[in-house]
């Protein structure tokens, strides 16, 4: 004798998961409201589990082409959703709606779950769930931003969900040499970076002292640090020698940073310049070892008074991107004029003012296939040592006599190290 129903296990799966979701958007919901009594709050754990399971019965319901079935379910769950509101709002003045848009989205997800999405539905219900959880510490974390970080935070999404999908994602300009999707792309990365760094010093705060925040204002400008701290040394002659060590440390930081942003872009690089990195961290890292040793006690709070300017400017990535571009095309063009002493050329140039434009810009060269990969590892060590002698200088020049005995004499070190590794491994 034919049944009714036929035992569909994955429909099964699914409307388990469509009630899992509910029971994880309840208890976020219910651990919320445990003191209210049951009558006094508009859902709980049971509620949510009912509303998710709810949506995945009309969505199989709805199956295959029935769909007004799950449109005139969702209305009637909305209708009940609406009307609780409006009772708890007159009777409780609360205005609140995150509960009640949370149910209208659980009842969704369980519909999604069974139309044939559990992955993404429960992935969803658990993101919801933390953002619901999170209200506090969401709240704490607005409150202390300021209105520059607001609107960084607002640019960086910007740029990376508005602007980079909208480039064109091919070659232009002369000799093909620019693609603008790949510009894009390099200024959301080290945008990203930059902003990382910003608010490890941001939220850390003094308790970081002064190595610490040097190491993570590295993460956003090696050369920010060593302005701030090569200025300091003048005025606070007490704290010299973990003022060095931090511009040391700030310095060593490049290194990671240029890694991460090679293997964003070309890691097949990496292998032939760590020799080069490996010197240049080991001889600063040792040094700055030596010099904190030296000077054991706290030089006090630095965090509060390393400036690093916008965690994101859009003006400044813009101007990031025109950089690229311009050495996208002026590379290309030199390497065709000059061959590769015109590439060698560009990278010491441009590594006066920033390493890391000309890494991902010779990085991505080498991807394209328009630079072969040991002149582009060439150029970026090259890159590299210019910009450790910028830095030496600009240590001396700030700090002055004290500063050129530490921080400038160990980058000094690591250059010639450098250098040296440079010309054994790349120079053959």
């Amino acid at each position: 004798m034919d049944t009714l129903f036929t035992f569909d296990e994955a429909l099964w799966h699914r409307l388990a998961v469509a009630l899992g979701i509910g029971l994880i958007v309840g208890l976020e919901r219910g651990w919320k409201t445990r003191e209210q009594h049951g009558g006094q709050r508009l859902a709980g754990l049971r509620t949510f589990a009912v509303t998710g399971l709810c949506g995945g019965v009309l969505a199989a319901l709805s199956l295959p082409d029935r769909f007004a079935v799950l449109a005139a379910g969702a209305l009637v769950v909305g209708a009940l959703i609406v009307a609780g509101y409006l009772i708890t709002a007159r009777e409780q003045r609360d205005f609140g709606m995150t509960t009640e848009l949370a149910m209208l989205t659980t009842f969704a997800l369980g519909a999604v779950a069974v139309l044939g999405a559990p992955v993404e539905a429960t992935a969803a219900a658990v993101v919801m769930t933390l953002l619901l959880g999170f209200k506090a510490e969401a709240h704490a974390a607005i409150e202390k931003l300021d209105r520059q970080e607001l609107l960084a935070t607002l640019q960086l999404a910007a740029i990376a969900a508005v602007l980079l999908p909208l480039l064109p994602n091919r070659d232009l300009g002369p000799w093909n040499a620019v693609n603008p999707r790949i510009v894009g792309m390099l200024v959301l990365l080290i945008a990203g970076l930059s902003y990382v760094g910003y608010f490890a010093v941001r939220m850390l705060g003094a308790r970081l002292g002064l190595t610490l925040t040097a190491i993570f204002g590295g993460l956003s400008s090696s050369t920010a640090v060593t302005l701030a701290y090569g200025r300091r040394a003048r005025t606070e002659p007490a704290h010299r020698i973990m003022l060095g060590a931090g511009i040391v440390l700030a310095a060593a930081t490049m290194v990671p940073r240029l890694v991460v942003e090679l293997s964003a872009v070309n890691r097949s690089l990496i292998m032939g310049l760590l020799p080069t990195f490996a010197a240049l961290m080991l001889v600063l890292l040792g040094a700055a070892l030596l010099l904190v040793a030296r000077r054991r006690r706290r030089a006090g709070p630095a965090a509060e008074e390393l400036k690093l300017g916008n965690p994101l400017q859009l003006r400044a990535a813009l101007g990031f991107g025109t950089l690229l571009i311009v050495l996208f095309i002026v590379t290309e063009g030199l390497r065709r004029a000059l061959g590769e002493a015109g590439t060698y050329s560009v990278a010491a140039i441009a590594a006066l003012l920033d390493v890391d434009a000309i890494t991902l810009a010779m990085a991505e060269d080498a991807a394209r296939g328009t630079l072969e990969p040991l002149t582009a590892q060439r150029a970026i060590a090259l890159a590299v040592l210019v910009n450790t002698a910028v830095k030496a200088v600009l240590a001396a020049a700030l700090g002055g006599v004290h500063m050129l005995r530490s921080a400038s004499a160990v980058l000094g070190v690591a250059l010639v190290a450098g250098a040296i590794t440079a010309i054994a491994t790349l120079g053959g």
